[in-house]
Formats: structure tokens, sequence, C-alpha cells
């Protein structure tokens, strides 16, 4: 919902970038596939990787695709289906839906959100069955280093002290590689396995011994907290999550609000 409608625009714009194809090669410009006479430039390619992003599709996929679309389209044009009144039709169906898909674009951009932490908490708090887990999940701080007599002395100050003491004592270490606070996941999302195994066998607050499962990478844990499947994390955990459902639910308000006015505001007749 974020980017609404982008996986139709983006199959739209494709659709109609291969229609009309690429044509003759261009001059002083490095093409990366061609079809008799019709060639896909670099340009042309990083647009439809860009447009494609919603799908996942990889540059080789894409460009496979590319050359069975087209060898379709030179087929169908010697075939004069192009002339054909359904596929006139089609086209002109699909320029509506890319232009309204665009519209909708650039109104949501000039909508001033002014999302605010007091919006979101009130949201969260309305809304809270949204964020019920639908799995177990575990809060965790982590850290790496690539010597493992660092981690070790990292994994002592932080028994003695606190966790947030020992990193900032570390923080400038040229063995640390990445430290992690309360970081959320669900069980499954702990990897590797050994991590999850090791997370399960903590209390609550106690910190892990180094582990080493990786080359070069020496890794502390420290368990925050657990939640069951069913249960409500407070609101700071989840705060990416609300964020993006108070962004999606304010875009279909918007987005509703706008198409009631232009219904108001036209003539519109419809004939049962």
């Amino acid at each position: 919902m974020k980017h609404l409608n982008r996986k139709l625009l983006a199959s739209l714009l494709c659709c109609i970038f291969f229609v009309y194809g690429c044509k003759r090669e261009p001059e002083q410009v490095k093409y990366v596939a061609k079809v008799n006479n019709t060639y896909l430039t670099e340009a042309e390619l990083n647009f439809i990787l860009d447009s494609s992003k919603v799908n996942n599709l990889t540059k080789n996929e894409i460009i496979r695709n590319w050359v069975t679309d087209e060898l379709l389209f030179q087929e169908a044009n010697k075939e004069e289906i192009l002339k054909k009144k359904e596929y006139k039709n089609l086209i002109k169906n699909s320029e509506k839906k890319i232009a309204g898909s665009l519209l909708l674009q650039k109104i949501l951009a000039e909508d001033k959100l002014n999302i605010t932490e007091e919006k979101l908490e009130n949201f969260y708090f309305a809304h809270k069955e949204v964020f019920k887990l639908f799995n177990d999940a575990t809060v965790l701080n982590r850290i790496s280093f690539r010597e493992e007599d660092k981690a070790i002395l990292f994994r002592d100050t932080a028994i003695k002290s606190d966790w947030d003491k020992a990193y900032h004592a570390f923080i400038n270490d040229s063995s640390l590689i990445n430290n992690m606070t309360n970081n959320f996941l669900y069980d499954y999302q702990i990897q590797p396995l050994i991590l999850l195994r090791i997370s399960n066998g903590l209390n609550k607050n106690e910190v892990s011994i180094v582990i080493h499962y990786t080359e070069n990478k020496y890794e502390v844990i420290q368990l925050v907290q657990r939640y069951k499947k069913d249960t409500i994390p407070p609101y700071p955990l989840v705060k990416d999550r609300v964020k993006e459902l108070y962004f999606a639910q304010r875009q279909q308000s918007f987005i509703k609000n706008y198409l009631d006015n232009l219904r108001l505001n036209n003539d519109i007749e419809i004939i049962n």
C-alpha cells in the first residue's frame, strides 16, 4: 500500500514499453539485447529494472522477457494484429490506467502527511489487534567483532556493567563490525539456527558466550525480551509497522476523498 498501484503501473509501463519497442540501434549507445532491428539499450533496461522492483525480477530475467515480448510483438505486427480494433481498444484502456496511476502518484506526493509521534501512537492504540504477533518473537542486542579477544572483552564488560556502556567503550574499536540494540525478530528470522538455539537458552538480560559461526566474525547476543504468539508487543518495537499501516490508511482515505470530490464535480451518468 505504501506505493499505491505500483505493481499495476510497472506492468503497464513495461507493457507499453515493449509494445512500442526501441526501434533501430541508437548511435553511440550501448545495447544489451536486440531482436532483428529493435534494440534494448542500457538506459532502457535500467528504466525497466526500476519500474519492476516490486516484482523481484533479475536483470537476466527481464532481458529474456523483453526478447520474448519483442519476438511476439514483431510477429503480431506481421499478422496485422496492431490494426485490429481489439488491440487499439486495449492500448487506449492501458493508456488511461497509466495516466490515472501517474495522477494518483502525483497527488499523493503533494499530500503533506505531517506524521507526528502522537498520531502514530494514537493509531497504534486504536488498532492494537492488528499488531498481534503471528509467531513467537524475540528482542535481542547483537554485536559482532573481527577479533575473538575483543568479543570476549566486550562480553566481560557487558556483564560487569551493561550493554550500552560496553558498546560505547568499544564504539571506535577497529575490530567492531556492527551493533544492533533492541533488534525485534520473529524466531524464524533469527539466523543461523545456532543463534536461535543460544537465544532460547538465555534468561532475560543474560549475555551469551562468544559465538563463532562465520570466518572472522565473533558475535555476542543479549536476550532483552521474549514475546509469545498472539501477544501485542509495545509500540516502540513495532513503530515501523505502525508507520507503514498509518501511511497506507492515510493514502486510502486521501484517494477516496479525492475520487469522491471528482464524482461530485463531474457529470456522470450510469445507465443500467
